[in-house]
């Protein structure tokens, strides 16, 4: 049996992890851990459990960024006033992840530590340019999300690292935002494709900055390069939409699962990837996240 460690502070859990390279497990929420050790997907020798840790559970809405601490739990993001207010579509895209039950345990750290492919939160903040720091013994360092997320449940997080807070730059007023979501089995939560878009156009309508990310398709958030030089910087209409998911639907090469084959999540992809442009450039706010 695992031998359960409660750290109180930060510095106490990174003294543990330093001190034990083969065998130890950090369990934040224990939404992901506790299924796999009781699968026997997951020996632990040792489980250095977060729940008592002090200071990483907190959201901070500064001028230019808002900060999660890595122990907020989901729940407490989807109902977060000043989450809701300064970046409302990953407020709404957390309150789509699995049941009331998972969001009141889960925590932002976990879900990102995780990297389950099939996530709702690493599209959005994929979108939007979210960085995440890391501390251990060592000192500390910040990843994009981008570069974070490596492979199928992999992440760039050394032996002795801890995932201790989300850095989200605040987009500008003109930025509008928005999160797709398409299940295609009535039974489940986890999206078959998940597309998150982020547009920032003058006020003739044309676009200086388009970021898509489909999630739930591929091992880490799928993106390509400059959308808006794609674009050539013309305004987002139904022929520019439709162009941009073509392109993802010939690059993107899916995985494929109960939830959909490749082929059918390529084309998914394609759809759902103009669909969330045209509602990100159709609307009066173009923030929202939606379920379909």
């Amino acid at each position: 049996m695992a031998r359960l460690l409660r750290p109180e502070t930060v510095s106490q859990a990174l003294r543990l992890l330093a001190d034990g390279e083969v065998g130890t497990k950090l369990v934040a929420g224990g939404t992901a851990v506790m299924l796999m050790m009781r699968a026997g997907l997951l020996f632990p020798e040792r489980l250095v459990a977060l729940e008592h840790v002090a200071d990483l559970d907190y959201v901070e809405v500064e001028p230019d960024a808002v900060r999660l601490g890595a122990l907020t739990r989901l729940r407490d993001l989807e109902r977060s006033v000043p989450l809701a207010s300064a970046l409302p579509t990953l407020a709404r895209a957390i309150g789509f992840v699995a049941n009331h039950r998972v969001r009141n345990r889960a925590t932002i750290g976990g879900c990102l530590s995780e990297a389950d492919y099939a996530s709702d939160p690493p599209a959005v903040l994929a979108s939007l340019g979210a960085r995440v720091r890391l501390r251990s013994v060592r000192g500390e360092r910040e990843v994009p999300v981008t570069d974070f997320l490596v492979g199928y449940y992999e992440t760039v997080l050394e032996h002795d690292e801890l995932l201790t807070e989300v850095v989200i730059p605040r987009p500008g007023p003109r930025v509008r935002t928005t999160y797709l979501k398409y299940v295609s089995r009535s039974a489940e939560d986890r999206p078959c494709v998940g597309v998150a878009a982020y547009v920032d156009a003058d006020e003739s309508g044309r676009t200086e900055e388009v970021r898509v990310a489909v999630g739930a398709a591929t091992a880490n958030p799928f993106m390509l390069g400059d959308v808006a030089q794609m674009l050539g910087g013309g305004p987002l209409d139904a022929g520019a939409c439709r162009a941009v998911g073509e392109a993802y639907e010939r690059a993107i090469e899916p995985i494929g699962d109960v939830r959909g084959s490749s082929d059918y999540r390529r084309k998914v992809t394609g759809r759902l990837v103009a669909r969330a442009l045209e509602t990100t450039a159709l609307s009066g706010h173009g923030n929202g996240a939606f379920r379909l």
